[in-house]
């Protein structure tokens, strides 16, 4: 029998460490804007697509298109650090709008 609480003890505490380890959405999304600001250069308007990053990250932003799959990619295990620690959101989102190669970055333009 105390074999039995030992495990149940061990099981607890090492979710309290996993929750413990997981990332706010703010520091998520500070990570992830570090990361489509290293993504999203561009000398044309046709080096730019739009990376689906997913909630609480975003809807949709620019990157240069050989670094889309990266974008998503680290988008996701962001995603499932905020998720560790009980946070979970949904969203839907708009039609994104046109995009730009402004100043060297890609973005999205206005919308006509």
């Amino acid at each position: 029998m105390r074999a039995k609480w030992m495990v149940l003890l061990l099981v607890g505490l090492v979710g309290l460490v996993g929750a413990s380890c997981a990332k706010s959405e703010e520091e998520a999304r500070e990570e992830f804007d570090a990361i489509v600001a290293e993504s999203n250069a561009c000398n044309d308007v046709s080096e730019c697509v739009y990376a689906s990053p997913g909630c609480p990250l975003g809807c949709w932003v620019a990157v240069n298109s050989a670094k889309k799959a990266y974008v998503e990619e680290e988008a996701r295990a962001l995603i499932e650090d905020v998720e560790r620690g009980g946070q979970y959101c949904q969203y839907e989102c708009a039609v994104q709008g046109p995009l730009e190669c402004t100043e060297g970055r890609c973005q999205e333009g206005a919308s006509p």
